[in-house]
């Protein structure tokens, strides 16, 4: 007599998920084993706003038109003499003839030759020097100021001031070396490099009769927010950005002096050169993060992206804003075990984050060591231009929007959290994914219990790939070799075995 097991056939249920919003962007915080699909744990050279995955940040060499009346067809410049570029600064002189600003980029090259790259450009791309007077390179600070009610930009060096202008060029060697400095309402502020502890202020704005010890009032505070960083003009006051805080200045007669409010103490360094003015708030980042100011109130925002800010050596970091975001080229550690762009040799900072101030969301860039970034906005067009600390460093960049970086495409990646679809504790197999990808691309699943990388081929239509992964918990990756990428609402069909 022949006896037969009973076998039970296990219960399953088919579902789906579909990844239809990806512009809520990253939230690198934590992960989320149910509630985050539409959300990346890691991305970088991809762009999300359009509620798709889309072609991503880029850099390329500085180009700029020839005439005001054709945008369109512009050029390079030729860098060939530059060498290292040390120094980059924008800025603008209005001419009394013409009655209009001319917009200009400032570099200090290898042989500390200031050059000058217009922003409109007649001459065909030539690098001209604007001056050979500068000594130190680069200067301790850069600033735009008013000589005689005419524009000039300042380079503040040990040998002193060196003002530049339409048809003037002037060495004024009894002026402190400054590490910082702004004007407001007919006074002079700075911090010197030689006494960063200590304010100085004066009614005395002509450079070229200011005596270093005359005329001068200096200030020092003896408290724990350390050593003074940087001065920022904004909402109508001085504030005096310190390594640990923020202190107000205001004027509060017309002809009396000043009082000082602190206002803010960090228990952590604020990095001067992360400082920026963006709209009605200024931004700035410490070892905790990224936070605002509004000229009364620090908060800390996008906590979601700590992991991007916190705990890293940022004093090398750069910052700027542009058309309502926030530019900060650092140093950022992936933990993702990759090597991308400038990672495979030596750099300074690996990273350019593009941050919307209003939406609160996050494009980045990865594998660029950007030195300096600058914000070049002119009544024709603006961008944000760039130096680089070592691969590119005789170059002057610009931030695109086109997935390449000096004409070669970026490495693209947009990574899922870790997630059971809802089903905890539960085994399933995926069986397919249907998407659009107009693009080439590539789809990597992993599971607990295995991984399986597909090929995607471009096409305008939707798409069906069977795949069958199983396991209990899964991570999604999106990546890509090519230039562009438009991936739209990819949507994950499984089996739940109940």
């Amino acid at each position: 007599m022949i006896f037969y097991k009973n076998l039970k056939k296990k219960k399953s249920q088919t579902a789906e998920v579909c990844l239809s919003h990806f512009d809520v962007g990253l939230a690198s915080k934590n992960g989320d084993s149910v509630a985050k699909l539409n959300y990346g744990e890691m991305a970088y050279n991809i762009s999300f706003e359009k509620g798709f995955l889309g072609t991503g940040l880029g850099v390329r060499a500085l180009q700029v038109p020839a005439t005001k009346n054709n945008l369109t067809e512009c050029h390079t410049f030729d860098m060939s003499e530059v060498g290292e570029v040390k120094d980059l600064l924008v800025d603008k002189w209005y001419n009394q003839t013409t009655q209009e600003y001319y917009y200009q980029v400032f570099i200090v090259d290898q042989s500390n030759k200031i050059r000058v790259l217009p922003a409109i450009d007649s001459l065909g791309g030539v690098a001209w020097i604007q001056s050979t007077r500068l000594i130190d390179s680069p200067p301790s600070y850069c600033c735009a100021y008013k000589k005689q009610d005419a524009d000039v930009t300042i380079y503040f060096s040990s040998s002193g001031a060196l003002c530049l202008g339409l048809g003037q060029e002037q060495l004024c060697t009894n002026v402190p070396e400054m590490k910082s400095c702004v004007v407001h309402y007919g006074n002079f502020f700075g911090i010197t490099k030689a006494n960063n502890n200590k304010l100085i202020y004066t009614k005395k704005t002509r450079l070229d009769t200011w005596l270093a010890n005359e005329g001068l009032s200096v200030v020092e505070f003896l408290d724990n927010r350390g050593l003074f960083t940087k001065l920022v003009t904004f909402n109508d006051y001085v504030y005096l950005f310190r390594e640990n805080g923020i202190t107000k200045i205001s004027k509060y007669s017309v002809d009396g002096e000043f009082s000082f409010t602190h206002l803010y103490y960090s228990p952590s360094k604020i990095y001067e050169n992360s400082i920026c003015v963006c709209g009605s708030k200024i931004f700035f980042v410490t070892r905790d993060g990224l936070y605002t100011f509004d000229g009364n109130n620090v908060s800390k925002i996008m906590d979601d992206y700590d992991v991007y800010f916190t705990n890293f050596d940022n004093l090398n970091c750069s910052a700027t804003c542009l058309d309502g975001k926030y530019y900060l080229a650092t140093k950022c550690d992936f933990k993702d075990g990759q090597t991308i762009g400038c990672e495979s040799g030596t750099f300074v900072n690996n990273a350019l984050f593009e941050i919307d101030i209003n939406k609160k969301t996050i494009n980045v860039l990865r594998g660029v060591d950007i030195k300096k970034l600058a914000t070049l906005d002119t009544p024709y067009y603006s961008k944000v231009v760039c130096s680089f600390n070592t691969t590119n460093k005789n170059i002057v960049g610009e931030v695109t929007h086109d997935g390449k970086m000096f004409g070669d495409a970026t490495q693209k990646c947009w990574t899922s959290f870790e997630t059971d679809f809802g089903f905890y504790n539960h085994r399933k197999r995926i069986k397919e994914v249907i998407l659009t990808s107009k693009y080439d691309c590539q789809i990597k699943v992993k599971s607990d219990e295995e991984t399986k990388t597909f090929d995607v081929f471009g096409a305008e239509k939707v798409q069906r790939m069977q795949i069958n992964v199983s396991g209990k918990s899964f991570c999604v990756e999106f990546l890509s070799q090519n230039q562009n990428m438009k991936i739209d609402k990819p949507k994950f069909v499984f089996d739940v075995v109940l």
